[in-house]
């Protein structure tokens, strides 16, 4: 995870292919119930100041500030549970999403979210996934976004920093021994 960015624009057309590609991760029956929404230009001082994200930024890792896209995933429930509300899905009770033992709205949109960390690593630039905890509500509403759909965090975006280096978390806890998460055949 980034966590230093240059100043340096992103090109647009690149941002479109790379959530274009992105959002070909699977999709429970084919519900597509993805969005993404890619700010830029003011958009980004804005959702900083609209999360509250930018003092805590500023604070413990100011370089985030810099990068010039936030891509904010969207889940949308209701394309699950209408999709197998049809004939070919029906039966399940998942027309309801009280009854999704794992909510694939969910799913899916991590697994595109992963897909476009992948993409934009493998194009040698930054990026940052993060919760939003403040103002969800406030922010999706200011964008437009229609009812029912789910915030699923935001994914800073640009070009690395030199200086940037790995903190947080993983600088004082070590990864678990494969030994640990590993489970063949049984727990």
């Amino acid at each position: 995870m980034t966590r230093e960015f240059t100043d340096e624009p992103f090109d647009p057309r690149l941002l479109d292919e790379l959530i274009d590609s992105a959002r070909r991760a699977p999709s429970a029956g084919y519900s597509q119930g993805v969005h993404f929404i890619a700010l830029t230009g003011e958009s980004v001082p804005s959702f900083w100041k609209t999360t509250d994200a930018e003092a805590w930024f500023a604070e413990t890792q100011e370089g985030v500030l810099r990068a010039p896209v936030i891509v904010l995933p969207i889940a949308d429930p209701n394309a699950y549970t209408s999709r197998y509300a049809e004939s070919d899905k029906a039966g399940h009770g998942l027309d309801d999403a009280a009854n999704w033992p794992v909510p694939f709205w969910l799913t899916d949109t991590a697994m595109a979210v992963q897909n476009l960390l992948l993409l934009v690593e493998a194009r040698r630039l930054g990026a940052l996934y993060f919760g939003i905890f403040r103002n969800v509500d406030a922010l999706l509403s200011d964008l437009g976004v229609p009812e029912g759909m789910l915030s699923v965090g935001a994914l800073a975006i640009g070009h690395r920093a030199a200086t940037d280096r790995q903190s947080g978390s993983p600088t004082t806890r070590p990864r678990r021994a494969p030994t640990e998460v590993i489970h063949h055949n049984r727990w």
